[in-house]
């Protein structure tokens, strides 16, 4: 038996790539040493979608590590009670999330580091309902930023998603879950199909 079941795997690059887009904060694993480590990077996909592109302190084990990095992306999740949907029979979780594994490059130049960043704070700002610019920053501040920190983009080699939304039970109580997603306001409802 496969895990997840193949039911619930999404491939779709454009869902895909939404839940990335509107949940950049990604959770790193990498091995270093033999032990796993864990951090927590905001990433974005370049405008060719084959990268993750990302900044960080150079003391990140990420960039201690060789070989593969897996990186996921968390969309909303959801507790669903028998008591809201009787016909489910047993509570369950709904959720959806993206995996992506590749490896991780750093960005060399002056000129990538600012358009890389750049794309990051263009859409980030959109969270914000701001347009905060980077050449705001005076040019030997940025510079110095530009030495302190490590940019990187990760070419994607994979990526799927997890995506548990009772992809198994009839097309009735799928729908009665998207109506009470709805109701919750939560942008699961969105991807029940």
């Amino acid at each position: 038996m496969s895990y997840p079941r193949n039911y619930y795997i999404e491939s779709n690059p454009n869902i895909l790539s939404s839940v990335i887009t509107k949940h950049p904060l990604a959770t790193l694993t990498v091995i270093q040493e033999g032990k796993i480590k864990t951090v927590f990077v905001p990433l974005t996909l370049s405008d060719d979608h084959a990268y993750l592109l990302g900044h960080a302190t150079k003391d990140n084990p990420i960039f201690h590590t060789g070989g593969v990095i897996q990186a996921v992306f968390h969309c909303e999740d959801h507790y669903l009670s028998p008591t809201v949907i009787p016909a489910i029979k047993l509570p369950t979780w709904l959720y959806a999330n993206v995996i992506v594994e590749g490896e991780l490059a750093l960005i060399a130049t002056d000129d990538e580091k600012y358009a890389s960043i750049q794309a990051q704070i263009t859409h980030f700002e959109q969270f914000s309902n701001s347009d905060w610019q980077l050449d705001s920053v005076p040019a030997n501040q940025r510079q110095s930023l530009f030495n302190a920190i490590n940019f990187f983009k990760i070419k994607i080699n994979t990526m799927h998603g997890a995506f548990k939304l009772s992809q198994n039970q009839s097309s009735d109580i799928r729908e009665k879950i998207r109506t009470h997603l709805t109701s919750s306001k939560t942008m699961l409802a969105s991807y029940v199909c």
